[in-house]
């Protein structure tokens, strides 16, 4: 009976039929470290590897394993593992592993074995601490690169006479570079298009249970390169059995932008499972992932939409028809057209940032900060205020984080309803810091704009914000921004047209997006529409005050005081003039309108 041990994206035991035996979880990591030392062990040193600590408890422990591995595999005519009074080793005539990449007989096997090994990922539980055991398990992954691109450059080299392999080629490029972006080898034989590369073998990885010079990525590690994940429309198998243009679309997008110096790209083994994940967001933070290239695909029609995730802001999108005829002889075309646009919008929305790789600290800094901004409440915008903070301590001229800096202020104004003009005076510097750091940066344009709304010079407001929306016309905050500062400049109508625009480009809208088209609805006497908008919000109760003006104005005062309620619950000083006498609107029309609805509600 023959047994073979995976350690490849999972850890188990299987028999001859593929059924997975029940071991000590132990057992099986002891059988794979002895694997790959290919020779017995000594029991005090297999007992220490696996419990460092108390030698003698350790030796307790590897008896009771040992003792609980064999009574598991007895029916076996064959032991797994041969052990005497010193020593103990995997039995290699009855048990295989996966981890034989080598031992495979053809040159494109071999390729397919490594890729596999290296996306899958070797013992994927463990290997995150600082134990013995943990050194060898990422010593492991660092020798399985080391073979994947020894095998890819061999493979690239004989391209010319062996097509056939072509595709893991290009699965192996992607691997080798998501694990290191600066691998510039790897990077000039996907850009001469993965042919006729001179082949230069790398001499094999010695065995070594050192802690390796440079730990190939993990999740969680920061990358001197923005991440980008390019999720495709349908798994491998399904994108296999279906001849899927669009997958194989995806796939020519996911080289060329290898290629580019710009980003780092995640594997697509990776992006699959984050495709296929109950929760993505959760699974592209946890993978650094900063922008997500999302794909959806009918029958007729292909749709790309390429989201910063920090913010789930779509900051562009296009489709295709589906045309097998079109698409089949265009597609390389089409991936380098696509490949252009999705490098411009992410420089567009990178070069503001200064230079990422000199400071990535600064940068999650900053996405931190903005991921605390997508709830409305006061903690959470001094919570972002403090990331801010920090981001610019690593450096004063980064002109994002000057407009988060910028945007905390110009919120709590709003939540506090206090009137205090040293906020805004706050804000209004931050901006003006932000755009000196960078003329180009539509965030600080932006958040000049709202600054100066709150402080009733909307036309300058307005100047701002449409300056912003001529630095970045596809950004969806921006025309948040600039709709809200419609409604103070009492054009209602136009603000409305944007903030729909602006929902259009971000369906996954923050609440912010909603409470301004409820603000929008209310001045053009739309107090139903208004409320639709406010109940789509997570999280209603910032704008209780408007929902108490809407209801008010619909008569239902049961409905109007309960929000009212809330409001003063939440700010217990809260003032009905002093407030209207701080808000501003260009024509009093609206500040009467809107104490309308307030007084009705009972302030």
């Amino acid at each position: 009976m023959a047994f073979r041990l995976a350690t490849l994206g999972r850890c188990n035991l299987e028999d001859e039929s593929g059924n997975v035996i029940s071991v000590p979880t132990q057992s099986l990591l002891l059988a794979a470290y002895l694997f790959d030392m290919g020779r017995p062990v000594q029991r005090r040193d297999v007992a220490n590897f696996l419990w460092p600590g108390n030698a003698e408890v350790a030796l307790t422990n590897l008896r009771s394993t040992l003792r609980r591995f064999q009574l598991a595999t007895g029916q076996s005519p064959s032991p797994l593992m041969s052990i005497d009074a010193t020593t103990v080793s995997l039995n290699r005539e009855v048990v295989s592993c996966d981890l034989d990449v080598m031992a495979l007989p053809t040159p494109a096997e071999r390729l397919e074995a490594a890729c596999s090994a290296v996306a899958m990922q070797f013992l994927p539980l463990s290997g995150a601490g600082k134990t013995p055991f943990d050194v060898w398990v990422r010593d492991v992954r660092s020798r399985l690169l080391g073979i994947l691109r020894s095998l890819f450059m061999q493979g690239a080299g004989s391209q010319g006479s062996n097509a056939d392999i072509n595709p893991v080629l290009r699965r192996a490029a992607v691997l080798l570079l998501e694990a290191d972006p600066n691998d510039h080898d790897i990077r000039r034989i996907v850009a001469s298009g993965l042919t006729n590369a001179p082949a230069t073998p790398l001499p094999a990885v010695p065995i070594s249970h050192e802690e390796p010079e440079q730990t190939p990525f993990v999740a969680g590690k920061l990358t001197a390169h923005p991440r980008i994940a390019l999720l495709p429309p349908l798994t491998s198998k399904e994108a296999n059995k279906d001849g899927s243009i669009a997958n194989a679309l995806i796939e020519d997008l996911t080289i060329g932008l290898c290629s580019s110096r710009t980003v780092s790209v995640v594997a697509p083994y990776t992006s699959e499972r984050i495709q296929a994940s109950k929760d993505k967001a959760a699974v592209l933070e946890k993978h650094n992932v900063v922008y997500a290239l999302d794909s959806r695909r009918t029958d007729t029609h292909l749709f790309l939409q390429l989201i910063f995730t920090p913010t789930e802001e779509i900051i562009w999108a296009e489709r295709f028809e589906l045309s097998p005829f079109s698409i089949a002889a265009h597609r390389v075309e089409i991936a380098s057209a696509v490949q252009g646009a999705v490098m411009s919008q992410i420089g567009m929305h990178q070069n503001a940032f200064g230079d990422f790789s000199s400071r990535p600290e600064a940068y999650f800094l900053y996405l931190k900060g903005l991921q605390s901004l997508s709830s409305i409440n006061l903690p959470s915008i001094r919570r972002a205020r403090k990331y801010f903070k920090e981001a610019l301590d690593h450096g004063n001229d980064f002109p994002e984080a000057l407009a988060g800096m910028s945007r905390t202020l110009s919120m709590e104004w709003v939540l506090t309803a206090r009137g205090d003009t040293e906020l805004l005076t706050k804000a209004e510097g931050f901006a003006s810091t932000a755009i000196k750091a960078s003329e180009v940066s539509a965030s600080g344009f932006k958040e000049l704009g709202v600054s100066r709304m709150f402080m009733g010079r909307i036309d300058e407001s307005l100047d701002a914000l449409t300056q912003a929306e001529i630095l970045s016309p596809q950004y969806a905050d921006v025309l948040c921004s600039l709709s809200d500062s419609l409604i103070h400049g009492s054009d209602p109508a136009n603000a409305m047209i944007k903030i729909k625009q602006a929902i259009a480009l971000n369906p996954m809208a923050p609440d912010l997006y909603y409470w301004v088209a409820a603000g929008a609805s209310y001045f053009l006497h739309e107090f139903e529409l208004a409320l639709e908008y406010l109940n789509r919000m997570a999280h209603k109760r910032p704008a209780a005050r408007l929902a108490a003006a809407c209801h008010g104005m619909l008569g239902d005062i049961d409905r109007a005081r309960a929000f009212r309620a809330k409001v003063f619950e939440d700010n217990p000083s809260f003032d009905l003039e002093r407030w209207l006498a701080v808000l501003p609107h260009k024509e009093p029309w609206q500040t009467e309108l809107y104490r309308k609805g307030l007084e009705r509600a009972g302030f």
